[in-house]
């Protein structure tokens, strides 16, 4: 489900039995379950009430708890709930008037500085409250895809990072987070990056084949070459600890 819906939805998958994170992620790797939009963590966001797995918690883009089952079970139900909050994501909640409502949809099209600077400018009546609460939430989504720009530069996700500065340098124009993105953008470019991208290169090659043909032996020689030729890099030596991890 997270490789059908992409970046339209984000699934956060919670180890809860009292695994390590080494062993989750070695667990990950052996599965071919890596991908580049789910995010894997050994720290439960928030309790569900449940007693057994698996379990989900699917949450609105409000933020409400929608469902709170069994994925198994509650398959169809799930589907059809992310169907629905994704129509409502594009759109905007039913209760917008026009003016909220076209800024809602300019942000989902990336036209971030512009819906947000069209609702600071409406003039006083029914809108002028409503537009200032959709503004400052708005202004939080954007800088949380800001902060997400400098989390991928520094964990060395050079081509998520490209995709996303070049968005938010088109997007953000006009606005005060300009100035961090292009800061941030600048980083991107700066020579001394070079080698850090040649081996987040280097790592991403051997990372697709484990997800194609999963942990063999060529995959481990491939990781601990990465691991060696870069090894005073963020990806050489993340390729070094998943190489003795998975036993090269």
């Amino acid at each position: 489900m997270q490789e059908k819906y992409g970046d339209d939805v984000q699934f956060l998958f919670v180890e809860s039995q009292g695994t390590s994170p080494e062993d989750t992620e070695k667990f990950v790797l052996q599965k071919k379950w890596i991908s580049d939009h789910a995010i894997w963590t050994n720290e439960a966001p928030f309790e569900t009430g449940a007693r057994g797995i698996p379990h989900c918690v699917v949450l609105g883009i409000d933020g409400e708890v929608l469902i709170n089952d069994n994925p198994l079970s509650a398959h169809s139900a799930i589907e059809a709930a992310l169907e629905a909050q994704l129509k409502l994501a594009k759109k905007g909640p039913k209760e917008f008037s026009a003016p909220l409502a076209k800024a809602w949809q300019d942000f989902d099209k990336g036209l971030y500085a512009a819906s947000i600077n069209s609702l600071k400018a409406l003039p006083e009546g029914a809108d002028k409250a409503e537009g200032a609460k959709l503004a400052a939430n708005l202004e939080s989504r954007a800088k949380a895809k800001v902060n997400r720009l400098a989390w991928l530069i520094e964990a060395a996700e050079f081509e998520q990072a490209d995709k996303l500065s070049a968005q938010l340098s088109k997007g953000l124009a006009g606005h005060a987070l300009e100035e961090k993105v292009k800061e941030l953008a600048g980083s991107l470019t700066a020579k001394d990056l070079a080698p850090e991208r040649e081996a987040a290169k280097a790592l991403d090659k051997v990372e697709k084949k484990i997800v194609k043909d999963g942990v063999d032996a060529a995959a481990l020689k491939q990781l601990k070459s990465v691991g060696e030729k870069f090894a005073q890099t963020r990806a050489g030596k993340k390729a070094a600890r998943m190489a003795s991890m998975l036993g090269a």
